[in-house]
């Protein structure tokens, strides 16, 4: 992001870099703009197979449906589901727990069970809405890519080992934050500070090494584990947050990539 920039020139620039690095939509892929619990919303019509509601990351203040246009679509004809990607309210117009309600209602609003994807900021809607509706049977799994999950407030290694991180850094989250001004110990903002996970949806959460945010995923999987539920991490070495982007240009991310489709694929197949 553009220091010393304001709120639109960020949002224009991440708008600008993701327009320039949009890798396309598969041929034949079925793409169209609905609304979904009151807000805007992408429906990637892949196949019949399972169901996915898509959260962006940005830190609730950048981020669009265009933003993750190809990835959402990617997945979606991968795995041949039916994706729906979510526009949330973004702060600091909309403060928390805006884009936590936002999301919850989208995934009360679609038919079950669904498989709950989110990047960054939206891993942590997904670790949210995941805890929300435990012991529903609405939710078949959640899949988190480098999420943020309350790990700083609890003052996790490596927020301090990896401070100065290229593509963010733990002044960047804290900037983040400040513009989000969630209640530190809601665990809506951050899923960590739960006191109970029991029941919650099977979970496989993706790191990167370096990244302020790698334990948040290594901490949550270990909790889910702690009280019986299914999960995994994956802690991919060398790659830094937001390498979902760099797999046009970067052998190890678009690998990364591959595991995430699969996990995918394979919590939505899950009886």
């Amino acid at each position: 992001m553009p220091k010393g920039a304001s709120i639109a020139e960020q949002r224009a620039a991440y708008e600008a870099s993701r327009a320039a690095g949009h890798g396309g939509r598969p041929d034949g892929l079925a793409v169209e703009d609905i609304v979904l619990a009151g807000r805007p919303a992408r429906r990637y019509r892949g196949g019949a197979r399972g169901r996915v509601l898509y959260f962006h990351g940005g830190g609730y203040v950048v981020g669009s449906l265009d933003t993750h246009d190809d990835p959402c679509a990617t997945i979606a004809a991968r795995t041949e589901c039916d994706l729906v990607a979510l526009d949330y309210r973004l702060a600091p117009e909309h403060p928390f727990p805006a884009a936590c309600d936002d999301a919850l209602a989208a995934a009360e609003a679609l038919d079950g069970p669904i498989v709950l994807v989110g990047d960054s900021a939206g891993g942590t809607l997904a670790a949210g809405v995941a805890l929300a509706l435990r012991g529903t049977g609405r939710i078949a799994g959640q899949v988190l890519i480098y999420p943020a999950l309350g790990g700083r407030a609890l003052g996790l290694p490596s927020y301090e080992e990896k401070a100065d991180a290229r593509l963010l850094t733990t002044a960047d989250m804290a900037w983040y934050d400040a513009q989000w001004r969630a209640t530190p110990d809601d665990p809506r903002a951050a899923p960590l500070l739960a006191e109970d996970l029991g029941g919650t949806a099977p979970c496989i959460a993706f790191a990167a090494e370096e990244d302020p945010l790698r334990d948040d995923a290594t901490v949550w999987v270990k909790r889910l584990r702690d009280v019986g539920v299914d999960a995994q991490a994956s802690v991919e070495p060398g790659l830094p947050h937001g390498y979902l982007f760099a797999r046009y240009d970067s052998a190890r991310a678009a690998a990364a990539f591959e595991r995430i489709v699969g996990e995918v694929e394979r919590l939505i197949a899950i009886p």
